[in-house]
């Protein structure tokens, strides 16, 4: 299986950006959840990946972004004022929560990082993408006869209303010899390996390979190409939300992404 860079933070930045308003009226989590820029570089994914950790639910509403992250020192390359709303309810459904996002309109972003030195192509995505979310505390998979890995603190969201895309350019596709290609997104996956937090987006080719690609938080880099060992991810998860959950996620628009007959 041919296997690929997908935007990590297409989806990370989608599906977490915004500050969470509690519907009790209680007060939100502020810079106490923010993690050191040793854990992970951009101030935005700090205090994002610190709100998963809290397990806070609500309304995420962007506006409300720049005022939590005043004083945080690092950077950030996520244009999360794109984003109009997220809602995380926090009643679980057979395990699972649910996550929905709401942009101004249909998203259409260029990739916020570089592969190569190139920013490769953009974002695409319907005005609202809802998804499941499970989360696992700890798994072991092996990658080889003799070798396996282990994540800790993970947590799954699998697309089951709208879609997004991520349409790489077709000179940089032509130039990597095919190891990048427009993917429609199935899951987006955040975990820890070796200590260091990772993100994950995997799904498909218009002809129905698998793609998938892996971001690190602490380098705030795609990981290209991605390490061996952690090649077995991309089908784990998409495998985890499609045949294991039986999560039938939408088509995205276009003849390119409508089955072969």
């Amino acid at each position: 299986m041919k296997r690929s860079l997908l935007l990590i933070t297409l989806a990370i930045f989608a599906m977490l950006s915004g500050t969470l308003s509690a519907p009790n009226g209680e007060e939100l989590p502020g810079r106490e959840v923010w993690l050191p820029e040793t854990e992970v570089k951009d101030r935005f994914y700090s205090y994002l990946v610190g709100l998963i950790k809290a397990d806070t639910c609500g309304v995420l509403a962007s506006n409300d972004m720049e005022r939590v992250l005043e004083g945080y020192e690092g950077k950030t390359q996520i244009p999360f004022e794109l984003i109009r709303e997220i809602r995380r309810a926090c009643s679980p459904e057979d395990g699972r929560r649910k996550v929905e996002i709401s942009f101004n309109g249909i998203l259409r972003a260029p990739v916020p990082y570089s592969i190569l030195g190139y920013h490769p192509g953009s974002v695409t995505a319907s005005e609202v993408v809802k998804f499941y979310e499970w989360d696992i505390p700890r798994k072991r998979l092996r990658w080889s006869r003799y070798q396996a890995i282990e994540l800790t603190n993970i947590y799954i969201f699998g697309i089951y209303e709208g879609w997004a895309i991520v349409d790489i350019d077709a000179w940089i596709d032509k130039l990597l010899g095919g190891l990048l290609d427009d993917t429609r997104i199935v899951v987006l996956a955040l975990f820890k390996y070796k200590g260091e937090w990772h993100g994950l987006a995997a799904g498909y080719d218009p002809s129905g390979d698998g793609r998938s690609g892996i971001f690190n938080f602490s380098r705030n880099k795609i990981l290209f190409p991605t390490p061996r060992e952690l090649q077995i991810l991309g089908p784990y998860f998409r495998n985890y939300v499609v045949r294991v959950k039986r999560v039938k996620p939408p088509l995205p628009p276009g003849k390119k992404w409508q089955p072969k007959l």
